[in-house]
This record gives structure tokens, sequence and C-alpha cells, in this order.
């Protein structure tokens, strides 16, 4: 029998309630039947690669260097991601691994390239800006639903990202809205023999657990699972 397939939640950065968000990821990927460990490390997430099916970015770490408002935080906060550590993430995936990136981690690591062409879409400062948080309204696509036991309709309170641009070989899953267009916010894709997911909301526990959002969540996790695990093939 094969062990349980394990998860990594990189998890923590800047200005956003990580502890509380990663909570309730754990025991969603926990329900999921992932065996868990959280790292707020990245050196020591990226070392343990190895030994994981699958990885959860929930963090927020960039270079900091598009505003003066961010001199403050710099010290604490910045961060470049090594090439090594990029190398690590992408043959991660391609090699079979499984990734799951939420909210902020799409944001992350904004001197690496690689990071957004291996999520197929993310934060560009040039492009992708976000209201302030507030009410949006959620709805999942045709093959969204496929994914999701949840409604296909449903409202939350989030940071809705705009233009994210996820690239052609993206599946989009949802789309939000707060007023301004639908803005693609869920989508997957593959890489090599990985499997990629990413949900750009998320901001807090109260957008997580909203019924809809924790059953595309779930949604997302059974997906990812099935790679890890090898039981069996889907679209």
């Amino acid at each position: 029998m094969r062990a349980k397939p394990s998860a990594l939640i990189y998890s923590g950065g800047y200005s956003h309630p990580f502890a509380e968000t990663t909570s309730v990821l754990s025991g969603y990927a926990e329900m999921s039947g992932f065996a868990l460990v959280v790292e707020e490390d990245i050196d020591a997430a990226i070392a343990r690669l190895a030994e994981v099916d699958l990885l959860v970015v929930n963090a927020l770490y960039w270079g900091m260097t598009q505003y003066e408002r961010y001199a403050p935080h710099r010290e604490r906060w910045a961060y470049v991601l090594p090439d090594t550590h990029m190398a690590a993430l992408r043959n991660f995936v391609v090699r079979g691994g499984a990734l799951l990136v939420m909210h902020t981690g799409t944001i992350c690591w904004d001197t690496q390239p690689d990071w957004i062409r291996l999520m197929g879409g993310g934060w560009s400062w040039e492009r992708s800006y976000h209201p302030p948080l507030g009410d949006a309204v959620v709805e999942l696509t045709a093959e969204g639903r496929r994914y999701s036991n949840g409604p296909s309709h449903f409202a939350l309170v989030d940071e809705v990202y705009h233009r994210l641009d996820p690239s052609t070989d993206c599946t989009v899953l949802a789309n939000g809205d707060v007023g301004e267009g639908a803005q693609p916010v869920a989508w997957v894709r593959r890489e090599g023999a990985g499997r990629v997911a990413v949900d750009a909301l998320g901001h807090d526990a109260r957008s997580l657990t909203a019924p809809g959002h924790a059953a595309l969540i779930m949604g997302l996790l059974a997906w990812l699972r099935v790679r890890a695990t090898g039981e069996g093939e889907d679209a």
C-alpha cells in the first residue's frame, strides 16, 4: 500500500494573516488525505521538496523595490529568490510534483520570471492591481464546476487581483468580480509530469471558509492529489 501523500505549506511574509490562512489550508489538506508539514523558512522548504508530493505556497516575499512606501519594510520582508531555488521549484513540478499557489503567492518572487511561467500567470507590476478588500462575487466556469461540488456562484469578502493574465495553456476555473468586470482568479495547468493550481483568492479565513470557495479549494486539492498518488487519471 502506498504511503499517505505528503504536503508542505510554505507560509509567511508581508502584511497578511498567514497564520490564520495557513491554519485553514492545513485543515483542508489533511481532510484531503495529505500528511502535512508547515515551513516558514524558504531554504528549509526547498530542502524538503524531495520528501513531499504537494507544495502549497501561501506566502508573500518579493524584492520590494517598486515603491518607496515599501522602504521601511525591506529589511524584514524583501527577498530575492535564488536561481537555484527557482530551478528546484521547477524541477519539483516537472518531475511529477503538485503545486498549489494561493493568493499572495502570485505576487511572490518578482525577480524570477520563471515563477510566473510555472504558475501560468501572476502579478505584473506594470499591469496588475487590486481594489480594496471588500465584497466580491465569484462565478465558476463550466470547467470549474467539474472541480467543485459547491455552488457555481457565490459571494465572499476578499482582495480580487486584476490582470494576472493566465496563459493560453491554463484552464480557468473561476472569475471574480467587484464591479470592475470579471477577472480570472483560479486556474489549473500541467507542467511536465506535474500539476499546477492557482487560487488568487484567500486574503483571510473569511474568504477561505466561504462555502463556495472552500468547495473549490477542496476540488483543487483532489485534482492535485491524483498527481501525488497516481490513483487514476482525469482530464
